[in-house]
């Protein structure tokens, strides 16, 4: 055993796996919660459609239109547990509970609807399933959903025109509707992701080549409509102003104002060139740039050959002579090993199960400055687990045979934390960040040390599981 006075920090990621009542999106395992709930709403929705036809009354259209719309993906999407990893059922999950349900509720409680036993049995149920519901999600989780999902989307380049067509990694679902697209769009300027925006706009009007009613076409022209203001923001005013030339007789008073005024910019600017340029050449913005993190999230092997052939596999000993670990390198300076098969799977159900009982939002520890819950730093939820009973403890042992590190943890003078198990929502991440708390190695606790790694020292080395394949 080496003596060493740090921290080992014990750190666990589940990928499958503030905001008043909400911040669903950050973690799948909220999601799944929120999924299966659905379900319930259902079966209220059902009982009341029931109720109604013993009655020998009739449901009006639209209540029949959204029960034929709801039934098979609630049913779907509350008893499958996989479809909440799919990012673009997260997004129609969202939707349906922001959009969809309270529709349910307008058309059950309209200004001319009769209020008789049926409604108020749907109002019970309905107000008990809410007040039994602390995760109603608002519309800050669909937006924050439909960032995370462009965040997938820049980072392992997905196909913009699948993903509207509900299509993702060969997997198919529901096509995104009209408002989710126009959402997207919204996020993407808002983001200043002009690229991006430009991409989706051109995927979704390629999308309404065949199928235009006059539904569709007021659709389209609204999307043409963000495509040249996005041209007007990056200073190719003539490109806007010939991309809505074709609504400058006839079209929404708003798109005209807007052809006049790219008109008259663009004439206004003797700097403008006088011929329209063909290709978009605006800065990229930083969240656009395809950078080495990305990178290395799509698998890109960035190590050369030479070096990949200094790094090996190989049987490590530890001080159990029957006890050897499999160990694989994967960089030399800093050491970063992959040690396999080292957790067993009741270990990890019940780190999981344990974990789930203290979920909060994760967040950037800054000593001294308080936690830093920004999306643009962290996005997941954090549970914290102690080594309190015999299975953690022997996930301990294990580690400190491997490493050859104490793992003791102690509310003075810690070798390490506890176990800091990490559940990841749609598009979850955490900015690339130094593991270390910037405390000296050696010296006295410190009055902004946190209670858990009072008088510690600094951490000196992160294990990582890896508890789930998604």
């Amino acid at each position: 055993m080496i003596p060493l006075k740090g921290l080992l920090v014990l750190f666990f990621q589940i990928l499958s796996l503030q905001h008043v009542n909400s911040d669903v999106f950050s973690s799948v395992y909220k999601l799944k919660l929120l999924a299966t709930k659905e379900g319930r709403l259902l079966e209220i929705f059902k009982e009341y459609k029931e109720s109604i036809c013993s009655g020998n009354n009739i449901m009006s259209a639209p209540l029949n239109r959204l029960y034929e719309q709801l039934e098979h993906t609630v049913n779907v999407s509350s008893r499958d547990e996989s479809y909440q990893e799919n990012p673009l059922n997260i997004l129609h999950l969202l939707h349906r509970y922001l959009h969809k349900w309270p529709l349910v509720l307008e058309n059950v409680f309209c200004d001319c609807c009769p209020i008789s036993d049926p409604e108020r049995d749907f109002a019970s149920a309905h107000n008990k399933f809410k007040e039994d519901f602390d995760d109603w999600p608002i519309e800050y989780d669909l937006q924050g959903a439909v960032r995370s999902l462009l965040r997938l989307r820049t980072t392992y380049v997905l196909d913009i025109d699948k993903l509207i067509t509900g299509e993702i990694h060969e997997e198919k679902t529901e096509a995104l509707p009209w408002d989710l697209l126009e959402l997207i769009l919204i996020e993407t300027e808002a983001l200043e992701m002009l690229d991006e925006t430009i991409q989706w706009c051109d995927s979704i009007l390629n999308s309404f080549q065949n199928t235009l009613t006059e539904d569709s076409n007021r659709f389209r022209i609204s999307i043409i409509q963000i495509k040249a203001r996005i041209y007007h923001k990056a200073s190719f005013t003539r490109n806007a102003a010939k991309i809505l030339e074709e609504f400058k007789e006839e079209g929404p008073l708003s798109v005209k104002e807007d052809y006049q005024l790219y008109v008259k910019e663009s004439t206004d600017n003797v700097e403008n060139s006088d011929e329209v340029v063909s290709v978009r050449d605006w800065p990229l913005h930083k969240r656009e740039i395809d950078n080495h993190e990305k990178q290395l999230c799509r698998g890109k092997q960035k190590k050369s050959t030479q070096e990949s052939s200094h790094l090996h596999c190989y049987y490590s000993n530890t001080r159990i002579p029957y006890f050897k670990a499999k160990a694989e390198e994967m960089n030399k300076d800093p050491k970063i090993f992959v040690f396999h098969d080292v957790i067993y799977e009741h270990e990890i159900i019940l780190l999981k199960r344990e974990a789930s009982k203290t979920f909060e939002r994760s967040g950037l520890q800054q000593y001294g400055k308080g936690i830093d819950n920004s999306d643009d730093i962290r996005l997941s939820y954090t549970g914290w687990v102690w080594s309190t009973d015999s299975t953690t403890r022997r996930v301990d042992h294990r580690i400190q045979l491997l490493t050859g590190l104490d793992t003791t943890y102690r509310s003075l003078l810690s070798s390490s934390e506890p176990y800091q198990v990490v559940n990841y929502g749609i598009g979850g991440f955490f900015n690339v960040h130094r593991d270390n708390l910037y405390n000296p190695i050696w010296g006295p606790p410190q009055d902004e040390d946190l209670e858990i790694v009072r008088g510690s020292g600094d951490r000196i080395a992160t294990w990582i599981f890896y508890v789930s394949s998604t």
